[in-house]
């Protein structure tokens, strides 16, 4: 393989590393957002919060839907699909780049 092409491989994963976790960054945030609303609104713990941030239950659903005063974002709900997809360049970035620091192991 040549440096040339080396460099592009390594900056390509460098740039889908990146994505991975700007993704997960941007994901938590949003969670914040509207579940500081959420808790502020209708007392729940974070403890009881914290779920939402992987999955939406009817639990999570209806404790947005409480929430009457928006933050000024007006961002009123919160989709946990950017977390996972976060997770999943991350990971992605994670397990390409393992194979660029061994690609002879496993032939």
């Amino acid at each position: 393989m040549s440096e040339n092409a080396s460099v592009t491989k390594q900056f390509s994963l460098r740039w889908l590393e990146a994505v991975g976790i700007v993704l997960t960054l941007v994901a938590l945030v949003w969670w914040a957002i509207v579940y500081a609303q959420v808790m502020s609104n209708t007392g729940f713990p974070i403890e009881r919060t914290l779920p939402c941030l992987l999955r939406t239950s009817d639990r999570c659903s209806l404790a947005m839907s409480l929430c009457k005063s928006w933050h000024v974002l007006g961002i009123k709900r919160y989709s946990p699909e950017l977390l996972w997809a976060g997770a999943v360049v991350s990971s992605l970035a994670l397990l390409l780049g393992g194979f660029m620091q061994n690609p002879g192991q496993g032939k």
